[in-house]
């Protein structure tokens, strides 16, 4: 009976859910669909879409055509072709190295002879002044190499604004280096390809070939280009370090002596690279970190950016006491350098070269000989002091004694005026025991903005020495010259690898050199508003692609100059950052000699085999069909570089020019010859062999059209897109109401999203025209919401050498898909239980999550738009039922707007109330504030100028000026969860709750979606897929980043940290106050005055 019972109990249950699964069910006033009855749509819907694309693209018909030809199976093997990659790369490199190596020898020839002129002016000396073209005019014509009008009989020269262009060094080493064009001339005309050719002196003047104009000649004022600052003169000049900058906060530094203190720090940071490692901590009458930086860490932009964060927040309070910094200091030291012997265990890190100390005072005379010699005996940290301020109350002679008995520099920052200038004063020292040593070695530096404007680059440099008299410890100039990212690209047989394989290189940080996510400079214009003053952020192989274990070992391998090659199953963002495809891809790499570069070649699965393709008729038949007119059909030609006719070419390269320098060559081929010689004959071939397939398709598609016209109900177009470069559209008629832009838009397939994204599956890939930001847009010509799909072609050895596609009609879409929906089991209509009904919301998603279609009359404009944008509570659903998964990505490349302080703003703010004693002593802060601006104010107009000031404190506030900033966005790719079919869920809400079902449309990209409509009382959270910027506290945690570095690998092999013949008298600079002793005196009498009178 008990058993009975129990069955008794159960069976209710068990119809409870037959009737919900089977049938329908109302969880808000709405009945319905059940799972069973939407999966059955979808699979109407399903065999509609395939029987009807099937026969309208001709799909099988391509694929019969192609293998009919019997073409052989060719691997096309990535090691052999990243090898090729690797020698043009270092022949081109070898070229600039000549290049250099000749320069430099004339340079240290020309200062040898040269005889310093103590009364030289600048009307005796003849040059090009690139900012002030009036002294010596030139004509310049424009060429497309240097994107720059130019001269190349002659160099022209830049000075820093704050370096007075009558200094009698800067006149001597201009006039010294004035035969250097002979040997720039030299190098052009025996490497036409040779960019700018130039060098940085280290009194501060740059000289750079071919003669061109300035970029900022009409305001030269505001030129704040110091090459002496620029990263890799830099890297050039010294050896690696390990930097601590200790900052003095005590009370003394109050006012305008601790704002020009911050931006000396900032200053100093920005002289630091990639291969320096650094912390920064303040003292007064303790010392302590300024950042969650617990140890150095690399100088790259991020951490340099944060340290700059925390800087700026420093107050000034209590007295100095230097021992305890300069503990803090050698402390940090001391345990570092456990870090730095660990080497691969911990990553490499530090630059086991150079460690150096930096300290910001306003002065003191503490004597600290029992902190050094207890931990600076025999000296092996280096100690730079800066004084900053002008307050001659403070004495100097404690703090300068730090600097010279332990072999670094004393300089004084006066004002914001000198900051510049004055915190490149300890590069010079550590450059002595290099140019002791007489080595010289070739460096490339990380990726940057050129400053002539020729984009992203990379610099070959190669220091200069003063080669007169023995021992002699001065280095006198950089030079180098540069190659473009392009340049690298120009290298790669793209047209071997394919669409979606790519080539990338990498340095021995780990940093990219090549790409196809490094944003180019007119991607990140946003954060390049200061131009060339900003640097790039420097990106991580891992951080433009998923990281993965395997990936993270294969840049280890690169790093570690490995010649290997590996498959791994790796998620693939597209270009344009929506979708994201999951492949296996062959990575094949090895390194380029003497340098720090390794190059790898991508190749997805279905990249690895291509056809040996061979014309079975004569290229003139064959190339008939090319040109041939085809009735009612458009022939599109991708415009690549068939011929070399096309090299250079200005203008859109049209199918017209395209075949015309085909017959061309044809018609230049010797009688038996049978090799085209001014086209790659492979490519030429293979495009004929594609004319002459896709004209049997066309002539397809015109057929089936003919036979039966309702096979092309709903279609708009057809295309047929190649591997080799054609596209066939029918009908013409289509193509003939394209403008000039849209046809070139559609010319080159590899360029197609339709096409590219075709690759990675075998279904039929729907998609919407993207509306991004999810308004509703207007149903109407100015929107035609017209959707593509398209369907790869895939044959022996997984080869795609064609990829169909077409343009449908959305209303005619709409009625097949929602008319599917009114048939139930056994073939009963029920519209008020179908999409017909629209109390009851339908939409079919793509696999990015991206509506396609609606029957929704009211939502007809959000086609386009991403789900979450319009139901992302239910989006939310389908990613927890992993219908849908979600990978995201940090593009360390984005720029974000600056919010203005105070403007928007949700921080929370404090009042406060004036005391009694606030009031009385306002007047004396006020006074005291007052007289430190105004001090340094008139020290900038009296020893540095006007304009001086001016272009100093505009610089140190450029950040702040600036409308958008570097930052950190989060990249959001949703894509179809596996093996989840069917799948239904209940949406909770206070007063309500909705049903909703999904299903996937078999053979497409396409996931049909069920649902309730949503409750009032429960408003809609938007789901984004767009990148963003995350919340504070949100996002990557450098503080944690410190902890975990990435792999990296030293340069250490080129270590000059200390020379035994280096002489350390000259250990001071020379004191503004002393070299303009009546203008201080005056200035002394002035302000006492101004006192009295106050």
């Amino acid at each position: 009976m008990a058993v009975l019972r129990t069955i008794s109990d159960v069976l209710p249950v068990l119809f409870l859910i037959v009737v919900f699964g089977f049938f329908s069910a109302s969880s808000n006033g709405v009945r319905l669909p059940s799972q069973a009855l939407v999966a059955k749509w979808s699979q109407d819907i399903s065999k509609e879409l395939k029987t009807k694309l099937d026969a309208a693209t001709g799909v099988q018909q391509v694929k019969m055509l192609y293998e009919e030809q019997n073409f052989p199976a060719v691997y096309v093997n990535g090691s052999v072709l990243v090898q090729k990659v690797a020698n043009k790369w270092q022949e081109m490199l070898q070229d600039k190295m000549v290049a250099v190596e000749n320069i430099v020898l004339k340079l240290e020839d020309a200062y040898k002879k040269h005889k310093r002129n103590y009364s030289i002016v600048e009307d005796d000396v003849q040059y090009y002044n690139a900012k002030n073209a009036s002294k010596m005019p030139l004509n310049l014509t424009y060429l497309d190499n240097f994107k720059s009008e130019v001269n190349t009989n002659y160099s022209a020269v830049q000075i820093p604004t704050d370096i007075w262009v009558g200094d009698n060094k800067i006149l001597n080493g201009i006039e010294a280096t004035n035969s250097i064009d002979e040997v720039f001339r030299e190098n052009y005309q025996k490497d036409p390809q040779l960019l700018w050719q130039y060098f940085g002196s280290a009194d501060g003047f740059y000289r750079s070939y071919p003669a061109a104009k300035w970029m900022t000649t009409e305001k030269p004022e505001q030129d704040q280009y110091d090459v002496r600052r620029r990263g890799w003169y830099i890297q050039a000049a010294s050896s690696p370090k390990n930097v601590m900058i200790l900052v003095d906060t005590s009370g003394s530094t109050f006012g305008m002596t601790l704002e020009i203190t911050k931006v000396s720090v900032y200053k100093a940071l920005d002289t630091l690279g990639n291969d320096d490692f650094v912390n920064v901590a303040w003292f007064n009458s303790s010392a302590e970190l300024v950042s969650c930086f617990e140890t150095f860490v690399q100088a790259n932009l991020r951490n340099k950016n944060l340290l700059k964060d925390k800087v700026k927040e420093l107050t000034s309070s209590g007295i100095a006491l230097f021992d305890k910094g300069l503990k803090k200091a050698f402390e940090a030291f001391k345990e570092f350098e456990d870090i730095e012997a660990a080497g691969r265990d911990q990553q490499n890190q530090g630059a086991m070269c150079h460690n150096v100390i930096l300290i910001f005072t306003d002065g003191g005379e503490a004597d600290e000989r029992a902190t050094f010699e207890e931990y600076n005996v025999p000296v092996k940290i280096r100690v730079f002091v800066f004084k900053v301020g002008t307050d001659s109350m403070v004495p100097a002679d404690g703090v300068r004694e730090m600097a010279c008995m332990n072999q670094g520099y004393f300089s004084n920052i006066q004002s914001f005026g000198a900051v510049r200038l004055t915190t490149l004063d300890y590069v010079p020292v550590l450059s002595r025991p290099m140019v002791l040593s007489g080595k010289k070695h070739f460096q490339w530096s990380d990726i940057y903005l050129d400053v002539l404007g020729l984009g992203m680059m990379t610099t070959l440099t190669r220091p200069v020495y003063n080669t007169t008299g023995e021992n002699n410890q001065q280095m006198l100039a950089v030079v180098g010259t540069d190659i473009t990212t392009k340049n690298m690209e120009d290298t790669v047989p793209q047209r071997k690898i394919g669409p979606e394989g790519y080539a990338f290189g990498i340095n021995s940080n780990g940093y990219i050199l090549l790409h196809p996510r490094l944003k180019a400079e007119a991607e990140i214009e946003a954060i390049l508003e200061l131009g060339y003053l900003t640097e790039p952020p420097n990106v991580d192989f891992l951080e433009v692609e998923y990281e993965i274990p395997e990936k993270t070992k294969l840049r280890i391998e690169m790093i570690d100059q490995e010649t290997n090659q590996t498959t791994m199953r790796t998620p693939i963002m597209s270009s344009d950052e929506r979708y994201l495809e999951f492949v296996n891809m062959t990575y094949s790499y090895t390194f380029i000699t003497n340098t720090t570069f390794s190059v790898a070649i991508a190749q997805p699965q279905f990249g690895l085999w291509e056809w040996s393709i061979t014309s079975k008729g004569s290229l003139l038949e064959d190339f008939g069909n090319l040109i041939d007119e085809q009735d009612d059909v458009t022939l599109l030609i991708a415009p690549w570089e068939f011929c070399d006719c096309h090299v250079g070419q200005e203008g859109r390269i049209t199918t017209e020019n395209i075949t015309n320098s085909i017959q061309e060559a044809i018609a230049a081929l010797q009688q038996l010859s049978t090799v085209l010689e001014i086209c790659d004959d492979y490519m030429v071939r293979k495009l004929l062999v594609d004319a002459n397939i896709t004209r049997h398709v066309a002539d397809y598609w015109k057929k089936v059209k003919q036979n039966d016209p309702t096979k092309f109900d709903g279609i708009i177009f057809n295309a047929v897109a190649t591997h080799g470069g054609v596209t066939r559209i029918y009908p013409s008629s289509v193509p003939e109401e394209w403008t000039a832009e849209e046809i070139a838009a559609f010319q080159d397939p590899w360029d197609q999203q339709y096409y590219r994204r075709a690759l990675y599956t075998d279904k039929y890939v729907f998609a919407a025209p993207y509306n991004s930001d999810g308004v509703m847009l207007p149903v109407n010509e100015s929107y035609w919401t017209s959707l593509m799909v398209s369907k790869a072609v895939h044959m022996t050895k997984d080869i795609i050498h064609a990829v169909v596609a077409a343009s449908l009609d959305p209303d005619v879409f709409n009625d097949m898909w929602i008319g599917k929906t009114k048939k139930g089991f056994n073939d009963m209509e029920d519209e008020k239980l179908s999409c017909v009904n629209e109390s009851i919301q339908c939409y079919i998603l793509d696999d990015g999550g991206f509506i396609v279609a609606t029957n929704q009359e009211d939502r007809q404009g959000n086609v386009g738009s991403f789900f979450g944008i319009i139901d992302g509570d239910l989006m939310l659903d389908l990613k927890n039922k992993t219908v849908y998964n979600l990978m995201t990505m940090n593009d360390f490349q984005a720029a974000c707007p600056r919010q203005s302080a105070g403007a928007g703003s949700s921080g929370p703010r404090s009042t406060s109330v004036p005391t009694l004693s606030d009031v009385v002593n306002f007047n004396t802060w006020a006074v005291t504030a007052a007289w430190s601006f105004l001090r340094h104010f008139l020290y900038d107009i009296f020893f540095l100028g006007v304009s001086d000031f001016s272009t100093s404190y505009v610089e140190a506030e450029d950040i702040e000026a600036s409308k958008n900033v570097s930052c950190i966005k989060i990249v959001k790719q949703y894509y179809h969860g596996d093996g989840i079919r069917d799948s239904s869920g209940l949406i909770d809400c206070t007063s309500c709750s909705r049903l909703w079902r999904a299903s996937h449309i078999d053979a497409t990209n396409l996931l049909l979606v069920v649902t309730e409509s949503g409750c009032d009382a429960c408003p809609n959270k938007v789901v984004t897929q767009v990148a963003e910027e995350p919340p504070p506290g949100e996002g990557p945690d450098p503080c944690e980043a410190a902890k975990h570095p990435r792999y990296r690998e030293r340069p250490s092999e080129h270590c000059y940290d200390f020379d035994e013949n280096e002489s350390f008298d000259d250990c001071s600079s020379a004191s503004i106050l002393r070299s303009h002793l009546y203008r201080l005196l005056a200035l002394q009498l002035l302000l006492l005055i101004l006192t009295r009178l106050m």
